[in-house]
């Protein structure tokens, strides 16, 4: 049995490709990437490394050819992926790929305020339900890893900055996720299944700030923003809007409850519990504390954002804004209260 693994090179595709070489003959693997030359020590180790892009459906044909089972990872190129995701199923089906495994994210529907992240992957669930193909999707929770970042923030600042309220994640590691997609391509069973991948604990904004808190050593407080402060906070230290407005959105799908979802599928499927999140930052406790502060006779000019679970999370975008601004979202950074005024650009509380 031949297994198809799509997006081979990207962070869980190549997880995935290293979980099935332990269960899998090295020829029968195959690995689709638009860059093969980035998986050559895969393909040394015996591995298929085929050229396949998403947006040349000609080119998928013979990248499919001779796979049983198909590994459907998400693309990230929103407002392309429903046409790239529909092109991959129906090459697959020309090719003769009996069953397809797709990566799809929790509650991917049309009012998850995450948007097009969601209702994108939705509309490739229904089309895999629509393909004749046998099917099984794996729904994952927000990756544990892209937690760092803002933690790191966090720690330096002193404070984890959220609009996401009483809301809770279920951070879960991509090396879970993909031996949980490596179980389910090389086992029977799971057709018609969806599987929602989550981690072993729901977590709120105050629990991540105790826990950053405490693995670091340094106070960490959890400070609650408006969708429209947090928004002014991001662009005034230099944010570009789209990724501030992305940002805001996933605050609030946390504080609608979108991503607190505790679910066993994991466990059932590999026989173990997922790994926390405090395992996944003590095994990188380093970088944790790369940036900790060391005492200062004056503050920093500006600071960088701690906002949980977004993949921009943690990055400071540093540009040309006007000075009024700049000042009051530092000072907001510095402090626990907030401005005195609200922007003067008019962006509308949602």
């Amino acid at each position: 049995m031949s297994v198809i693994v799509t997006g081979a090179a990207g962070h869980l595709g190549r997880l995935v490709a290293e979980q099935l070489l332990e269960r899998l003959a090295p020829e029968d693997l195959i690995l689709v990437t638009r860059r093969p030359v980035a998986l050559r020590e895969l393909r040394a180790r015996g591995a298929d490394v085929r050229y396949g892009d998403f947006d040349d459906p000609a080119s998928l044909r013979d990248a499919f050819a001779g796979g049983h089972r198909m590994l459907l990872v998400s693309t990230d190129a929103v407002g392309r992926r429903v046409r790239q995701h529909r092109a991959a199923i129906r090459a697959a089906a020309t090719a003769g790929v009996g069953h397809v495994v797709f990566t799809s994210v929790l509650n991917p529907v049309a009012l998850n305020p995450i948007g097009a992240n969601a209702w994108e992957q939705g509309m490739t669930e229904a089309m895999l339900h629509r393909s004749g193909l046998a099917w099984t999707v794996l729904r994952f929770g927000s990756f544990a890893e892209l937690q760092l970042p803002p933690a790191a923030t966090a720690v330096k600042n002193g404070r984890l900055i959220t609009n996401g309220g009483d809301g809770r994640i279920v951070p879960v590691s991509r090396r879970d996720c993909a031996e949980a997609a490596a179980v389910t391509l090389t086992t029977d069973g799971h057709t018609g299944e969806t599987y929602e991948i989550a981690g072993p604990e729901a977590l709120s904004p105050g629990d991540l700030a105790d826990l950053y808190g405490e693995l670091s050593g340094q106070p960490v407080k959890d400070l609650q923003l408006s969708d429209t402060m947090l928004m002014w906070v991001l662009v005034g230290i230099g944010t570009p809007m789209p990724i501030a407005w992305d940002i805001a959105a996933f605050g609030r799908a946390v504080r609608q409850g979108y991503f607190e979802v505790v679910d066993p599928a994991f466990e059932r499927l590999t026989g173990r519990p997922p790994v926390a999140l405090r395992d996944v930052l003590i095994a990188q406790r380093v970088d944790l504390l790369a940036e900790t502060p060391q005492p200062r006779s004056r503050p920093r000019r500006r600071r960088s954002q701690g906002i949980p679970g977004h993949r921009m999370a943690g990055k400071s975008h540093i540009a040309a804004v006007s000075p009024e601004p700049a000042r009051s979202a530092a000072s907001l950074l510095r402090t626990a209260g907030a401005p005195r005024r609200p922007p003067a650009s008019g962006a509308r509380r949602r």
